[in-house]
């Protein structure tokens, strides 16, 4: 119990992501015993952050967007037995806290951003001072990523949060600690108002920035949709190729193209309910 605490604070401070996957998928072993815990958990959060270990933007990150948030979804979780709830409800505490920190800690994140960037490129300038023409390459990417993790680093963290909320609980599933009916997820309708306000905020010159990182927010909520859809579909047939599964997750990953499209995939089953589920059937359920 304690040593898990101790390897969550571990893994979370070297990445919040991963982090935040270990807590849910090992959840299980500590359901009974989930307040002493996160006891240890924040204690030694607090601790580090005394001893001056991790500067206040990580003691922030690590706090809410780690700790509480896999508090809120497991207490969720196991007060509703529903999926959309729990991750809905952490899905909103997120954007309230990456605004919040950007109001906040905006101006120092970007400068920390801004000095990873000049430490990079210091180390690529050794590394190719040899090859002029893969150089310029690199550096041109690097500053092309400062400047899209600069302005969409609110959507991008609610992005990687939900995303990582969703990988846990696929991990914690696989354990026997769920019971997860996987291929009926459905997604609120009052998701597409949120997508229309994201895409008429894309549209406006004024807030151009405002509804990219909108778009980016609520997009693994319709990626998580549509994944469960081919699982309706074709999960049958993959689990009996691992070989094509594994092909399908690289592409995934390494194609954002086919993320997109697996997205849209989940947005448009809201409006027509492709599996034309009973949602009166499965009492709004996703577990059995």
């Amino acid at each position: 119990m304690i040593l898990l605490a101790v390897i969550s604070v571990v893994i979370a401070t070297l990445s919040p992501f991963w982090g935040l996957i270990f807590i849910i998928a090992f959840s299980g072993k500590y359901q009974k015993n989930r307040n002493l815990f996160y006891y240890v958990y924040f204690g030694l959060l607090i601790l580090l952050f005394l001893l001056r270990i991790i500067d206040v933007i990580s003691f922030m990150n690590l706090l809410i967007g780690v700790g509480l948030t896999s508090a809120l979804y497991l207490w969720s979780l196991q007060r509703t037995i529903n999926f959309i709830n729990a991750i809905i409800s952490v899905f909103f505490l997120n954007i309230s806290f990456a605004v919040l920190r950007m109001f906040i800690f905006g101006k120092q994140y970007a400068e920390i951003i801004a000095e990873e960037i000049v430490t990079y490129k210091e180390f690529l300038n050794q590394s190719f001072q040899n090859n002029t023409e893969q150089l310029t390459l690199l550096l041109d990417f690097t500053d092309t990523f400062q400047r899209i993790f600069t302005k969409y680093y609110v959507g991008i963290w609610v992005f990687t949060i939900v995303l990582a909320i969703y990988i846990g609980t696929i991990f914690l599933s696989k354990k026997g600690s769920l019971n997860w009916v996987h291929r009926k997820i459905r997604m609120p309708f009052y998701l597409i108002y949120i997508l229309i306000a994201a895409l008429a905020g894309f549209l406006l010159p004024s807030t151009h920035t405002f509804g990219i990182n909108a778009l980016i927010m609520i997009a693994p909520l319709f990626l998580i949709q549509g994944i469960s859809i081919l699982d309706f579909y074709w999960g049958d047939f993959f689990k009996r190729s691992k070989i094509l599964l594994f092909l399908l997750i690289v592409s995934m990953v390494f194609n954002y193209f086919i993320l997109i499209l697996v997205a849209l995939i989940g947005l448009t089953d809201i409006w027509f309910n492709f599996r034309k589920i009973d949602m009166e059937e499965i009492d709004g359920s996703n577990f059995n």
